[in-house]
């Protein structure tokens, strides 16, 4: 009777091993501990499109750090698109996903003349500044006002610098509400030295906002 009751244990014991085993072999049924809420994903690391966009985070993000903003025309996602660090600094580019423009890090101070005489954009002592990216064209962002477009021979379509703003860059770069920002665009007459530039403060574009060579250069590409 004891030997039979053995005999009975031993085969429940050997099933139950036996399950137990199969379940943690099955690939299944094997639990994803890497995508827990304090643990994401290895492939999800540096790419949360959920993520809302937050200068002082993307001023230490890595390349590929991906966080959406709510911008005039809706949820606008950016991303970390180059790092590059010197013993002086890090700079960083970032890309508007909306609508493929990507924005190099600060160039420093530069009137809307020297910009385009120097060709800033493409010179190579700023290509640290560009990420090293050689696969796009760069350029002075434009900068004329939606009230122009089609005329004063503008192109009929909206400028670098207000397709930026409606996808929410001054949510996205550090450091921008203090400066005004060089562009291409010439205001014309009668003064045709004035060129438009974008005011990080508040968004606007406005003639005269080049400050005199003391605003700030960003370039574009696409």
């Amino acid at each position: 009777m004891n030997m039979k009751i053995t005999s009975i244990l031993t085969g429940i014991l050997l099933a139950t091993a036996a399950f137990l085993m199969a379940q943690a072999l099955s690939p299944n049924k094997r639990p994803d501990l890497s995508a827990s809420p304090s643990r994401p994903r290895s492939d999800d690391v540096g790419t949360s499109s959920t993520e809302a966009c937050d200068p002082q985070t993307i001023a230490k993000a890595v390349k590929g750090y991906t966080c959406v903003v709510k911008a005039k025309g809706g949820s606008v996602a950016w991303r970390v698109e180059a790092v590059i660090s010197t013993e002086s600094r890090t700079f960083r580019v970032m890309k508007d996903l909306k609508s493929g423009l990507y924005v190099s890090d600060d160039m420093g101070k530069h009137s809307h003349e020297f910009a385009v005489k120097q060709n800033l954009c493409d010179s190579p002592d700023y290509s640290n500044h560009r990420g090293n990216l050689t696969s796009v064209s760069w350029r002075l962002p434009s900068g004329y006002p939606r009230s122009l477009n089609g005329k004063n021979g503008f192109p009929n379509h909206d400028s670098d610098f207000v397709i930026l703003e409606d996808d929410g860059i001054r949510q996205v770069i550090p450091g921008i509400s203090s400066k005004y920002f060089v562009s291409s665009s010439e205001a014309g007459k009668p003064a045709d030295y004035i060129s438009y530039g974008f005011d990080g403060e508040f968004g606007g574009i406005d003639a005269g906002c080049n400050g005199n060579g003391m605003a700030s250069l960003r370039c574009v590409a696409q």
